[in-house]
């Protein structure tokens, strides 16, 4: 890999010439390492490549990871792997609700399909980790589905799921949606109302007319 300022000393021309010749990985790569790179990228089919043909198991994971913990502390970013070990075998007073809950997650997702398969027993050890660590928290219906999502995208670095989770929870204020009374919900659903309002108004009004809120059709939406 070039450094930085060979990238730069490239020039425009050449760039463009190189840039149709490259895998997508790597076109992302040269993108993090020259600000040239990155103008190149712009107005680019790379967009369109990306949404076509996606990225393989590899680079959604460094995707997720980079989208998730860059700029996090080194701690966070390389994940707690001795602290999620001694959290996920914590016993947790919700032990036997994420035992039940873990069973119903995505079966018809081959990593999480078979009763005390791989993904099953992940899924158990994440969720059981976070209920024990975000004692405030504990374990909420529809974490599950968050959890199971990111294992998806790594499943064979729990510590990192973990380290995921959390910025999600925290970074991204997801936590909200999960705590106690559900705070972040409520006002989700009020703007979700107001936005039909303002959008749909003929459809807000039949809705109003019925007593029907987004309460009732939307908030499987944002948990």
């Amino acid at each position: 890999m070039l450094s930085p300022c060979a990238w730069e000393d490239l020039g425009e021309e050449p760039s463009k010439q190189l840039f149709r010749y490259l895998p997508l990985w790597t076109i992302w790569e040269c993108r993090c390492a020259s600000h040239s790179w990155k103008r190149l990228g712009r107005g680019s089919s790379m967009m369109e490549e990306l949404w076509i043909g996606g990225l393989d198991g590899a680079q959604r994971s460094a995707a997720w990871k980079s989208l998730l913990l860059d700029g996090l502390p080194d701690s966070a970013s390389r994940g707690p792997q001795a602290s999620y070990e001694r959290l996920c075998e914590t016993p947790s007073s919700y032990d036997a609700t994420i035992s039940r809950d873990v069973g119903r997650t995505l079966p018809r997702e081959d990593l999480f399909r078979d009763t005390g398969g791989k993904g099953q027993r992940s899924l158990f050890r994440l969720l059981r980790a976070i209920a024990v660590h975000f004692w405030d928290v504990g374990y909420v219906q529809s974490l599950n589905f968050v959890v199971a999502t990111v294992i998806g995208v790594s499943p064979d670095d729990e510590a990192l799921v973990f380290s995921c989770v959390q910025a999600l929870l925290f970074r991204h204020s997801l936590v909200d949606f999960y705590r106690p009374c559900f705070p972040k919900l409520g006002l989700t659903l009020w703007q979700f109302d107001r936005i039909v309002e303002g959008f749909l108004p003929k459809v807000h009004t039949a809705l109003q007319r019925h007593g029907v809120t987004a309460e009732y059709y939307a908030m499987q939406w944002f948990l």
